[in-house]
């Protein structure tokens, strides 16, 4: 490809009549991928991605990418996963307040108690949960957000997409580091890196953070800050290189967080809260106060150690990569309806995780200079999780920190009223392939297949004894089935799935390329609380259905897409765009039943969802400013479900409708090596159901969010920037949660935030 050519008329001509027959639907594209970070690769013109597990062109790839930069994560002030996430076309972050999160790509959507759509790998290991992604980004060189079934490429979890971090690789010189940042609500934030070189062949590097804040909400009962939260990493390097054939690169990190949690709001109809009206459910609203008497706890740390090997063999290089980690967290407070204390069947809610995650992903890749290119590998997963939920009475409006049983009669303590202690194994076994193959130079086929192997195994350990206080047995898996003992509480099921993925691309006369792509997902099945169905049944009225099984099934989901990527005017204008259509069946919901105490999973029979989306980048010639933007559009749709027909033709829930973004950008010198950069973004976010049943009043409008960002650069030693976030104080709520047609927990969104934020590298 000649980068240096401008195209002349005829191939533009070639190369808009190509572009509209791709898009004669609405398309798609993913273009704050690119632009806004050339120059990034001033000297190249074009990013490399690792998309595809192999080190391969963005404008190539036949994948919808979003790519950020370590200058354009820099430029932008990201910190957290949903500082770009909330930006990118057709994706929905959503923060549940209560120690989860979940990412929605294009309609397919995670909740609570099952695993997500989105695959995460940082440095070549796939995050085993989405509880470890929700951190602090630091020393990140770059994130790449795919879009569109990776199941062939990444297997688990990754239907919907991927997301793939790639963080700083020690230097050859010695370098570094270090941000200081202080703002609204007695935020502050430091940062720090180093790294260099410690011999000839080994280098290290050591990156560190913390962020502290009190957060912008006052609970009016107790006085707490609400969304408190004090968070501190760590990260520790070592890359040695003996040969140009064999690179050793072993990591450790951590973290430790601590704050508040489940900091939700009631809204029940008829119900007063903190001396408000609640006359109807309405997601929009966001006056009412934090009213609940027991203070939020959250207590996480990881620990986490991976050590990747390659080998050149000259033919083909051999990559192993090993991981390990472990996760502890508690978080409670309140329970619903979370309420100040009346003295009649108050309680508070704990949950505590204790996960081990061990992987080994083995592979051989073949050359990327040769016309056919291939690679086969294997993957392992062994994961544990110890989960413990209980509910306690709430005598004195705090959370035990016990995490067993407590009895009645401590005055300091409320007895449990329930407990459930349940210990999940799973083990993941999955060969794949994939190859590329140039038909012609210009036209290129890719496929990769990939078989998923996943046994997955629950047991219910809460003791076989009569709870006192209830005058019910703790385990309920033996209450709903008389007869069984502890050992009997047990299940394991093994899901087995084969996802393909066939893409055909053509490149465009050194302008950009077109593609089309079929692919498959993947999503394993899982298990309810032992016992979830005879309870249900039990407390069912007559001839009431239910649909809530103690296993569920998997999820499955098939993908068409269309898109192209144009590079023109001598790659001033980045533009990319894709239609997808997907069909879902399965699709796994949330559903909580109060009047059981369970939260538990079940599947919507088939969902369809059509959309497009585009961006683009414009770099105006001659120190011009640089204008970006992009907007994605999903309509989904339930054209089945058994569990209640009247459901189908809902919209399909937890996702935006749409999503806008666009942003403007430049570089204005004032004399010597000081550099004035402003920059402003505007978001819009569609409108979000938060349920199949699309329950009244629980639809949240679209949202306008506007940020602002004014930076002063001292050459590439230095910049100094003012900020704010939500710039207009747009009110909102994150997220909602509506139960029983009357009664909805919402979670609410940050207010405007203004900061201030150095940073010196050396």
């Amino acid at each position: 490809m000649n980068r240096a050519s401008r195209p002349n008329t005829r191939s533009l001509v070639s190369v808009i009549a190509v572009a509209a027959a791709a898009l004669a639907a609405p398309a798609y594209a993913s273009a704050a991928d690119a632009s806004a970070q050339q120059s990034d690769n001033a000297s190249t013109g074009d990013i490399v991605v690792t998309a595809t597990k192999r080190n391969e062109s963005l404008v190539k790839v036949p994948i919808q990418v979003t790519v950020l930069t370590m200058k354009s994560i820099e430029a932008a002030g990201i910190i957290r996963p949903q500082d770009y996430l909330i930006s990118t076309p057709n994706v929905t972050f959503i923060d549940e307040g209560t120690g989860d999160s979940f990412t929605n790509i294009r309609g397919q959507t995670s909740v609570r108690n099952s695993d997500p759509n989105v695959a995460v790998v940082i440095d070549g290991v796939q995050l085993s949960s989405l509880k470890q992604f929700n951190q602090d980004l630091f020393a990140i060189e770059q994130i790449e957000v795919l879009k569109g079934p990776q199941s062939a490429i990444y297997g688990r979890n990754a239907a919907a997409g991927a997301i793939v971090v790639t963080t700083r690789k020690p230097g050859k010189t010695l370098e570094g580091d270090v941000l200081a940042g202080y703002g609204s609500w007695n935020s502050s934030r430091f940062q720090g890196y180093v790294s260099g070189p410690l011999t000839d062949t080994l280098g290290f590097s050591v990156a560190a953070s913390t962020r502290d804040t009190d957060g912008p909400f006052t609970n009016i009962t107790t006085g707490e800050k609400s969304y408190r939260l004090t968070t501190t990493l760590g990260q520790a390097r070592l890359l040695f290189q003996p040969t140009d054939a064999f690179t050793m690169d072993l990591k450790v990190s951590g973290h430790r967080t601590t704050g508040g949690s489940t900091a939700l709001q009631s809204q029940f109809v008829g119900l007063p809260i903190g001396g408000h009206p609640v006359t109807e459910l309405d997601a929009d609203r966001t006056d009412l106060p934090f009213v609940t008497n027991v203070p939020g706890k959250l207590t996480e740390s990881m620990v986490d150690v991976s050590l990747m090997m390659e080998y050149d063999f000259g033919f083909a290089k051999l990559t192993s990569v090993t991981a390990y980690d472990k996760l502890d967290q508690f978080f409670g407070g309140d329970s619903p309806p979370y309420l100040p204390d009346s003295g009649v069947g108050d309680t508070v809610q704990g949950y505590t995780y204790h996960d081990r995650n061990f992987s080994q992903e083995l592979r051989l890749t073949s050359r990327s200079d040769q016309r056919f290119r291939w690679q086969v590998g294997a993957y392992f997963l062994s994961f544990r999780r110890g989960q413990i939920s209980e509910l306690n009475q709430d005598l004195v409006g705090v959370v035990p920190d016990t995490a067993g049983i407590d009895l009645p009669g401590d005055p300091n303590i409320g007895a449990t009223l329930s407990y459930a202690k349940e210990k999940y194994r799973t083990e993941s076994f999955a060969p794949f392939a994939s190859f590329q193959f140039d038909i012609t130079p210009t036209t290129h086929l890719s496929a990769a297949g990939r078989y998923d192997i996943e046994r997955r195994r629950v047991q219910e350990l809460a003791p076989d004894a009569i709870n006192p206080a209830t005058g019910r047995n703790y385990n309920l898996c033996i209450v709903a089935n008389p007869g069984f003992t502890q050992a009997d509480c047990q299940l394991s099921k093994t899901f087995r799935q084969f996802e393909p993925k066939v893409s055909l691309s053509q490149d465009l006369d050194g302008l950009g390329s077109i593609y089309a792509s079929y692919g498959k997902g993947f999503k394993s099945g899982g298990f309810n609380p032992i016992g979830s169905r005879s309870l249900l049944l039990a407390v069912a009225p007559p001839g009431a259905q239910v649909f809530v099984q103690d296993r569920f099934d998997a999820e499955t989901s098939t993908s068409w897409e269309i898109g192209t990527k144009l590079r023109l005017f001598d790659r001033a204008l980045s533009f990319n765009a894709a239609v997808f259509t997907t069909d879902v069946k399965n699709a796994q919901q949330f559903e909580f039943f109060p009047s059981a105490g369970l939260q538990t999973t079940t599947g919507i029979d088939k969902v369809k969802l059509r959309g497009f989306e585009f961006d683009f980048t414009l770099q105006i010639p001659n120190g011009g400013p640089k204008l970006f933007g992009g907007y994605g559009y999903t309509d989904g749709k339930v054209k089945a479900f058994a569990a209640n027909p009247a459901f189908v033709g809902n919209r399909s829930p937890n996702t935006n409708k749409y999503n806008l973004n666009l942003g403007i950008t430049q570089d204005i010198g004032l004399g010597g090596n000081l550099t004035l950069v402003p920059r402003v973004t505007y978001t819009r976010l569609g409108s979000i159901w938060w349920d199949v049943a699309n329950t009244p009043g629980t639809r949240r409008s679209p949202v306008d969010l506007v940020d602002a960002r004014l930076s002063l650069r001292g050459g590439d030693r230095w910049d100094l920037s003012v900020f704010s976030n939500n710039l207009l104080n747009k009110q909102y709520n994150r997220s909602v949660l509506p139960l029983l047609g009357v009664f909805a927990l919402t979670s609410r969104a940050l207010p405007r935030y203004i900061g201030v934020e150095g940073r010196y590298r050396f």
